[in-house]
């Protein structure tokens, strides 16, 4: 037999197998610690501190008790990212918090104070009194929208909140889609650098794509199909997986590739540098896999390069010492070896290792490999002591390496909010669920 035949087989058989007692135990654990930071700490330090009473909307900038910094902006992306984390915690079952409530309100204040109604699209973002700050019109935020309002409607059943996540859709189409080559970055012709730019070394080169937009309209076109089940949708969750599959992971080194000309000719960075991250890489993998079941596509035939994505940064990027992931590194060798990157490479940031916990307990379910809960338990313990704050609640944004001292005590920020974090607790606590109850 071929590799790619044992390679199969394996997959096969090992999702029904029964666990031992010592793994079901620390699911166990891990499951019962997940719910009570969601529920105890995550969800009520974003409530309680976020909401706009005033004007309404997100004010998402916190320090590490929860007081706001800075009331100046609301960015879109925290807004559609908190309407999701409320509407997710009332379908998980959190119903008696008020949670709906507020996404009910969020949801009105997005639709009558965020939308450009002579250009079409939302704005990138507005003044607390709702004024229109930064009219870029970027296709990153869109996808997001189409996560946040699909969900919303899963929850509430408002009628209007489907037709909306169709209505972002539409525009994305309309003046975001470029040829069988998915998505340009921004569509309102503004000289914009590429979005989270600084982040990927990219400069402010125009006519660039990344890897990290085209995940999160893959994303939300994962979200809205399943609100809609419209065959539009599903046709366009199929064309950016095969683009990502084919295009998106490099063929060699089993990771993604950050950045395209319009081509999708790969790209390095302005310092001629070709890196990776990490945490995108395995967000990218558990999402690939919400995406096989929703097209009816077989595991076995895309599971090596998914289980890719997880495996090269088990391997070069995270910490099998202490557990947690790094930022970015090089394609290929460890992460600590590359000092030709700046230190910021081995920050270990909320959202990857929300992301790599999602990851592990996806591939954990599906394979049933030991080294996937290994890696889990390290992971998860790393953040329980270190990225969990368990006097003031949420998480820390980024922690160092070795020590896991915070670089910062600020909890929120223009791009932080309850989102990575509730998703990754909400969906440990499912997915093991369904392991031990094999």
């Amino acid at each position: 037999m071929t590799p790619k035949v044992i390679f199969n087989i394996i997959l096969s058989r090992r999702a029904d197998m029964p666990i031992e007692q010592r793994i079901r135990s620390k699911l166990s654990e891990i499951q019962k610690k997940a719910e009570s930071d969601l529920k105890n700490n995550v969800l009520p330090f974003w409530t309680k501190n976020t909401w706009d009473k005033e004007y309404g909307g997100f004010l998402t900038r916190l320090d590490r008790t929860g007081k706001l910094i800075d009331t100046s902006e609301k960015v879109f992306i925290m807004q559609v990212r908190m309407i999701w984390s409320l509407s997710a915690a009332h379908r998980f079952g959190i119903t008696d918090k008020g949670y709906l409530d507020i996404a009910h309100e969020a949801f009105d204040y997005v639709i009558q104070t965020m939308w450009d109604h002579d250009e079409g699209g939302f704005y990138f973002s507005v003044a607390r009194d709702g004024k229109p700050i930064n009219k870029r019109k970027n296709t990153d935020f869109h996808g997001y929208a189409m996560t946040g309002l699909s969900e919303y409607y899963c929850a509430s059943r408002r009628k209007e909140a489907l037709e909306w996540a169709n209505k972002v859709f539409d525009v994305l189409v309309e003046n975001a889609a470029d040829r069988e080559f998915g998505f340009i970055e921004d569509f309102d012709d503004g000289p914009w650098p590429v979005l989270n730019s600084e982040q990927m070394n990219l400069g402010d080169r125009q006519s660039i794509k990344t890897i990290d937009m085209h995940t999160n309209v893959m994303e939300g076109l994962i979200y809205l199909y399943k609100a809609s089940k419209d065959p539009r949708h599903l046709e366009a969750l199929q064309n950016i997986f095969h683009l990502i599959m084919n295009k998106g992971i490099h063929p060699e080194y089993c990771c993604g590739v950050t950045a395209f000309d319009y081509d999708w000719n790969p790209v390095p960075d302005v310092e001629g540098k070709w890196t990776t991250s990490y945490g995108l890489n395995v967000e990218l993998a558990w999402l690939l896999l919400e995406a096989v079941d929703l097209l009816r596509y077989s595991k076995k035939e895309c599971g090596k390069t998914i289980l890719g994505l997880i495996d090269h940064a088990l391997s070069y990027g995270f910490d099998q010492e202490r557990g947690g992931l790094a930022a970015f590194g090089p394609m290929a060798g460890h992460v600590l070896k590359a000092t030709n990157l700046p230190e910021n490479r081995l920050l270990k940031a909320w959202w990857e290792q929300a992301e790599m916990l999602n990851a592990l307990v996806y591939a954990y379910e599906w394979t049933r490999e030991e080294k996937y809960f290994e890696a889990m338990v390290k992971l998860f313990d790393w953040i329980w002591t270190y990225q969990v704050d368990h006097e003031y609640g949420g998480w820390y944004q980024d922690v160092y390496w070795d020590s896991g001292r915070p670089l910062t005590t600020d909890k929120g920020s223009e791009w932080k909010t309850a989102f990575h974090t509730s998703r990754a607790l909400m969906q440990v606590i499912q997915v093991i669920d369904k392991i031990i109850q094999v």
